[in-house]
Parts: structure tokens; sequence; C-alpha cells
């Protein structure tokens, strides 16, 4: 089969690519391919927490999950395909017990807003209102992002997919590639368990797999994967009402959001804006180290780390893995003392998760040298779905040949040196 451009992975980011791409090329004369050896999103994608927020401490980064974020919230309306997006704001906390994270948030804010990023700054009155019930010293401070939230990273996955084929995208399921062909230093092509694909460029998005996978052909591709585990617990009763499930199932986003008129009424009375028993920002936590958000279809609030410990940077993912019962313990504990209201409620489960990561924490997105045609786009640790629109863009520009004004290529480039190496995840938070 032929192809002008074949896509290897099927998760957040390849399926972003593979839209974007169809857009630029001839679905007869030059047709995108996707392959995805097991389901769409079947990988880290799919146990993804989804959450869209703009607060990063590199303006570059920053920047693309603006765009991402104005992609995610025009989406629907401009195709009639939901997301599952839940525009619930993000607040970013930093405390006291960690003084550095409160130098880091002071001095990020006006260089978000100089990117047109609305962020503003809450103190602990105001952190409490967006937030009953939390827990915070009177010196805690957080940003307010109303226009953040999350999207349903199965739903978002298949839609992205789905789209991509009305523009012409094949996109093959359960394919697995058995070998890359290249020919005079360039890719022309690849073997697979479904037949053999002729192409001009191939981009390889395998997540968690990238490195095993291209060291199969003898490339070699500076990433590593943290292991993480999410844990589950039950929301309260008063969150779980029946008829707020349903309306937020049919939540309609735009770019116009009534959470903007909510956050206006809370930063000029300083009083509980909230109404009794909507659904919970997501708070992500420099100071506990968590993020948070609630799952109300399933009943249950996703807490995670923010960081990785040294001891869960691996080579390869380890589909045996289980989970732990210290790091759910030390998750619960660090949740009930920022939201007391779960100390009593049961915990729903563990995940492990595997998160691809490169030697300086960017992720690596471009060519790869030595070999004409072959791109690659990994090593998003958890931010694959803040950039994918982003990305899915820039990497269809380089395909195309245009210049690439979705994010600087430089940045990401594989052949970059590391100015040092921090596998820790910490580079965006």
């Amino acid at each position: 089969m032929k192809a002008k451009v074949l896509i290897i992975g099927g998760g957040v980011v390849g399926t972003s690519i593979a839209l974007h791409a169809s857009r630029r090329f001839d679905p007869i004369k030059e047709p995108v391919v996707l392959l995805e050896r097991g389901d769409l999103a079947g990988g880290s994608s799919g146990s993804s927490g989804a959450i869209l927020r703009q607060h990063y401490a590199e303006p570059i980064v920053a920047s693309m999950a603006r765009d991402s974020l104005r992609y995610y919230g025009s989406f629907e309306g401009n195709t009639g395909r939901p997301l599952g997006f839940r525009r619930v704001g993000v607040l970013t906390l930093a405390g006291p017990s960690r003084p550095e994270s409160l130098v880091r948030l002071e001095r990020s804010v006006k260089e978000l807003r100089d990117f047109g990023i609305q962020t503003d700054v809450l103190d602990a009155q105001q952190i409490r209102a967006t937030m009953p019930g939390i827990e915070v010293d009177d010196r805690a401070m957080a940003t307010w992002e109303s226009a953040g939230g999350y999207v349903d990273p199965r739903q978002c996955v298949r839609e992205f997919a789905a789209l991509a084929r009305t523009y012409g995208t094949i996109t093959r399921l359960g394919v697995e590639i058995t070998d890359i062909v290249s020919k005079n230093g360039r890719i022309v092509g690849a073997r697979t368990t479904d037949g053999d694909f002729t192409c001009e460029h191939a981009v390889v998005v395998a997540g968690a797999s990238m490195k095993s996978f291209m060291k199969r052909f003898g490339i070699d591709v500076p990433i590593r994967v943290a292991r993480v585990q999410q844990l589950f617990v039950g929301l309260p009763a008063s969150e779980c009402d029946s008829e707020l499930v349903q309306e937020f199932e049919g939540y309609r986003v735009d770019l116009e959001d009534p959470m903007e008129q909510e956050h206006e009424k809370l930063m000029h009375s300083g009083e509980e804006a909230r109404a009794p028993g909507s659904e919970r920002p997501v708070l992500v936590d420099l100071e506990y180290g968590i993020y948070v958000r609630a799952e109300r279809a399933e009943k249950r609030v996703r807490v995670a780390p923010l960081a990785y410990r040294s001891t869960d940077i691996v080579d390869a993912p380890d589909a045996a893995a289980v989970a732990s019962h210290a790091d759910a313990q030390w998750a619960r504990t660090q949740l009930c003392k920022r939201l007391p209201i779960y100390a009593d409620q049961p915990v729903k489960g563990s995940a492990v998760s595997w998160f691809p990561l490169s030697p300086d924490g960017r992720p690596l997105i471009g060519p790869v040298p030595g070999h004409a045609g072959l791109v690659v786009a990994g090593a998003f640790g958890d931010h694959g779905f803040k950039l994918a629109p982003s990305v899915g863009e820039g990497v269809a520009q380089m395909l195309k040949g245009e210049p690439v004004s979705a994010f600087d290529p430089a940045y990401f480039a594989l052949d970059r040196t590391p100015a040092a190496e921090d596998w820790s995840g910490e580079t965006y938070l």
C-alpha cells in the first residue's frame, strides 16, 4: 500500500498529527496512513488525566499549551464532535513548606500574561473560595486559569482519529511494524503484519515504547520511562448528584465560558462563588506534589504525583507492574492533608502508567539525524494532551515542507545538547 505519510502510534499525539497532516495532503495522491498495534488510546494516552492547563515555566511550552487549549475549546463548535471537555478551571497552588514553589509561581505569571494567557494570582482567602474545603496556609498563593480543565482521554483520541478519517486518513488497528525499510539513507517504507507500505515520511509516535521500538531498527533515542501510580478515591455524596452528572455530560464549551463570569465574581467579592455541588477545579499542588481532578461519571477523584523519583525511572515499561500500597498511602495522605473532605472516602483502586521522558525533560520532536524521511514525536511525559494540537500542527508543517510556526523546532530537536539531565518531570511545573 502506498502512503505519503505513515504514522506509527494511535495516541493523542499520533492522531493529532494524522488530523493536521490529512488537511494538507491529497487523500488520493498523498494518503496519510496511521498504524496502531492495539487500540486507539491503548497506551499512556488512555490512562492519562488529560488535564488542559497553560501554566508552564517555559514560555515556548506555555504558548503551545495556550494554542492547544484554544483548539480544544473550539473543537466541538467547529466540528460537532464532543471531546468530553470540562472547563472547570485549574488551580496551581504553592505554599510555604516549599518556598521555591512560591518564587517560581510568582515569576511565571508575568511571562504567561505576556503570551496572552489569562491567569490571576490568588491569595489564601481566594483559594478557599475557589475550592471550598481546601486547607492552605495563610501564606499560600495560587494561579487560577478559568479557561482550563480536562477532556475525556479516550473520547478525545477517538474523535481526533474520526475527524482525520473524514479528511482521508486511513487508520489500521492491530497492525505491528516488523521492519522499517530504507534506501540510500532514506526511509521508503515499512513491513507490517498487514502487508508492506511504501512512504515518503514515517512518523514514529510510539509513546512509552518508543525507545525499544526504535532500537529494533538500530536507532537510539534518548528516552526513558517513569513509573507513575494513580490513585482513585470516591467522591463525597454531595459531589455525586446524578442530575449534575447529567448536566456535565451535556456541557457545551466555547471560548466565552460561564467560568469566566464566575471568576470575575470571585475576584471582586472575595466570597465563595462556586455553586454548592458544582464540579471542583483541577488542583495542581506544587507544595504537596500531587494533582487532583474529579471524574464525575466514575464518582471518584484521580490523584497522581507531579514529579518522579529516580527509582521509578527505567528503560522500558513493565507490563507486569502492580500498584504499590506505599505509593497509594502517600497519595491518599497528601490528598487528605489538602482536602480533608476525602478522609472518609473509600479507595477505588490504583493504576500504574508509564510516561516517556527525555534527559532534559523536553519532548523530542523532529527528524532523526541520518535517516531522511523519519520523524519522531515523543517523550511528552504527562503533557501529551496539553500540547497535542500544537504538536500535530507543527509536525504537519514539517512534513509539508512549510515553515514551522506551531513551535520552535530547534527547541525540541533530537540532536540538541541538553544543558543538564533532569528525569524528575519537574521541568515544566
